[in-house]
């Protein structure tokens, strides 16, 4: 039997988690080993600790043998789910959640964020023609040989504003009308609350027009902000652990992820369900502009985070690295290396 709990050691103590059922208990060493034990098959026992487990209902819930993950991921997959109320619902639809945006409204969470460092404008977005809507999901192909092409600048602007930028201004005025308070920005794609909580840092290694770098994408200004110099590509492969891939894009995003946005309005830790998926919007946003230019594209959520979080100078905690993004001009879905590597094997198998 496993149960669904784990125990952290917060500020001296033990936290016992019950991720299945969301409650914590303070507990003590003794809980710790009975519990051990109980869960060995041991009997029983009419004493305190015993009482304390039983009413807790800590021993209740079991991980599915069907499972094929492991404990992290179960952990994350119920733990983030909603859990059943226990108590009678708000007699008026949207009730709560009005009651709890009001009470936080107070500590509303900076809506922009301004790396320092030397500002590049960039030229003003154009439309995006020359394909229709079919042949551009059609074409959407993901890119592992690329060239070293040099990518127009104005097509890198282009995607930026038509991925990240805001579109629509730079508040929820749309909402105002209803006498609702405005939070947020809104983009191509959804965003949960618009809270907007990702962010854009571009990695430009041959763009035509623009210094190569490593700038964060000012998403309410449509300007640039440099960061620091690009990284070689020894060392982007290295923290994309080994994906040679890389080696000849003409330009990358790495799409990092504000928590604290979400914190503040979304305390439970769903809302990291609620992160992933407006990175996966703007993903699949960003593929789709880029085939519409004619231009190819290397999707990959494989990357050393720590190594990818320091490259961005994020602090890996308030803001973290959950993607990247490829393009340039290419001719391939297999990488060239990967290649060469089928060919190495067949040749010392016929050795």
């Amino acid at each position: 039997m496993t149960p669904t709990l784990f125990i952290k050691i917060l500020d001296g103590r033990l936290v016992l988690w019950d991720y299945q059922n969301h409650k914590q208990f303070l507990i003590r060493p003794e809980h710790a080993s009975r519990l051990l034990e109980l869960v060995a098959g041991f009997e029983r026992r009419d004493d305190a600790i015993d009482k304390e487990i039983t009413e807790a209902d800590l021993l209740s819930n079991i991980d599915p043998q069907e499972w094929g993950w492991d404990c992290l991921s179960r952990i994350f997959h119920v733990g983030t789910q909603v859990p059943r109320k226990e108590h009678a619902p708000e007699p008026r639809p949207y009730l709560e959640y009005i009651r709890h945006c009001a009470s936080v409204a107070d500590r509303i969470p900076e809506n922009e964020i301004l790396r320092p460092g030397p500002i590049t404008p960039l030229p003003p977005p154009q439309a995006i023609v020359g394909r229709d809507f079919d042949r551009t999901l059609r074409g959407r192909k993901t890119c592992r040989s690329f060239l070293n092409r040099s990518i127009p600048f104005q097509d890198v602007a282009n995607t930026l504003w038509a991925t990240f930028g805001a579109v629509h201004g730079g508040s929820r005025t749309d909402l105002e009308q209803f006498g609702m308070r405005p939070v947020g920005y809104r983009r191509t794609s959804p965003s949960g609350g618009s809270m907007q909580p990702s962010e854009p840092y571009l990695l430009a290694f041959n763009v035509g027009g623009l210094a190569p770098g490593i700038y964060h994408y000012r998403s309410l200004r449509h300007e640039l902000s440099y960061i620091a110099a690009a990284p070689d590509m020894n060392m982007l492969c290295d923290i994309l652990c080994g994906q040679t891939a890389a080696n000849d894009l003409a330009y990358g995003v790495f799409v990092t992820s504000r928590f604290d946005k979400l914190w503040w309005k979304y305390p439970h830790s769903r809302a990291y369900r609620v992160a992933l998926m407006d990175v996966g919007c703007l993903v699949q946003t960003f593929q789709l502009v880029s085939t519409a230019l004619g231009i190819q594209t290397w999707p990959t959520g494989y990357f050393i985070d720590a190594d990818a979080n320091a490259l961005l100078a994020v602090d890996g905690i308030k803001e973290s690295v959950l993607f990247f993004l490829g393009a340039g001009y290419g001719d391939g879905p297999v990488a060239r290396d990967a290649l060469a590597a089928m060919r190495y094997l067949s040749e010392e198998n016929n050795r």
